[in-house]
Formats: structure tokens, C-alpha cells, sequence
């Protein structure tokens, strides 16, 4: 069994992350660093002598996450769903079934179950989503200036939106589920 050139480089790829990932995430860090350090000192919290402590301080939050980012992505890449490789008329074959309930191939009904089951399973995001609403609300409520009340009903209406997207969504996957498989 031989591999052709662009086999083998895909595999490659599949397998390392190219150096352009590694060199936007530490700009990434090294641009909130920086302006984390230019906050402090634009308030006039840190004087010009602990500059390079304060930037060294701002770089642990970044760096962090970027190491957290980095090192579960490639994770959350394995975990996508099947129809993630499939060509985008599938797609939309499997989100017509979905809405549906029901389909005739036992491919794409195959395809529609995984689909379905992977939703099912993101279902704590409707928590995550409803904690960003209610962060939004209690800065609503709080809120002292019309800027930030405006950005908060903004927000919170995003959030609202990726609700109302999630439970669509998990609604359709339970229906779908609870139906029978199409067998060949």
C-alpha cells in the first residue's frame, strides 16, 4: 500500500499544526498583554518603572489561554461531527432533515443521527448561554452610562439569539431521534 505525495501531506498536516497557529496565538497574547499594560498605565495604577513587571504580569492570562486553546483544539477537532468533513450540499441535507424529522437515504439518516446525538450531548451549552444572558442582565441593571447599557442589551440579545439557535436545534434533535431508523 503506497501513498501518493498528497496523501502522505495531508496526513502530515492531520497530524501538526502549522507554525502560522503558534505564531497568531502568541501575537494574540503578546497584543492583550500589551493592551492590558496600556490600560494600567493610561489610568495612571502603575507608574513607568514597573512597566515591564506589569507586562510580564498581564502576558499569565493570555498565555494561559492560548495553551488551553491550544491544547484542546486539536481534541474538539476529533470530536466534530461527521457531517464536518461532508460537502456542504449534505449539510444541508441533513439540517432539511433534521427539520423534518425524517429521511429516506440511509446515508444521510446515518449522518442526521450522528448530527443529532453530537447536539444532544452540547446540551450544557443552553447553561453556558443562559450565564451569559443573566451577566448581561445584572449589567443592565447596574450600568451607569448609556454606552454601556446599550452594549448590554446588545449582548443580551446575542445571547438570547444563541438560546433560541441551541433549543431549535436540540428540539429538532430529540424529534428526530425519536423516530425510527431508516433501514436499507
Amino acid at each position: 500500500m503506497t501513498n501518493t505525495g498528497r496523501e502522505r501531506g495531508v496526513q502530515a498536516r492531520g497530524r501538526q499544526r502549522p507554525r502560522s497557529t503558534y505564531v497568531v496565538a502568541a501575537l494574540v497574547v503578546v497584543l492583550v498583554a500589551a493592551l492590558g499594560t496600556a490600560a494600567f498605565v493610561g489610568r495612571g495604577t502603575v507608574k513607568s518603572d514597573d512597566l515591564l513587571v506589569t507586562f510580564a504580569l498581564m502576558l499569565i492570562p493570555p498565555l494561559v489561554g492560548a495553551v488551553v486553546a491550544l491544547a484542546f483544539g486539536r481534541r474538539l477537532i476529533r470530536r466534530m461531527p461527521q457531517t464536518a468533513g461532508t460537502a456542504p450540499a449534505t449539510k444541508r441535507r441533513v439540517e432539511r432533515a433534521l427539520r423534518d424529522g425524517s429521511t429516506d437515504d440511509p446515508q444521510l439518516d446515518a449522518l442526521a443521527r450522528k448530527e443529532a446525538q453530537l447536539r444532544l450531548s452540547q446540551r450544557w451549552l443552553l447553561w453556558l448561554f443562559a450565564a451569559g444572558a443573566g451577566t448581561q442582565v445584572l449589567v443592565l441593571v447596574s450600568a451607569d452610562s448609556s454606552f454601556t447599557r446599550v452594549l448590554a442589551v446588545l449582548l443580551l440579545l446575542l445571547w438570547a439569539g444563541a438560546i433560541w439557535y441551541r433549543w431549535r436545534g436540540l428540539r429538532a434533535a430529540r424529534r428526530y431521534l425519536a423516530g425510527p431508523p431508516n433501514q436499507p
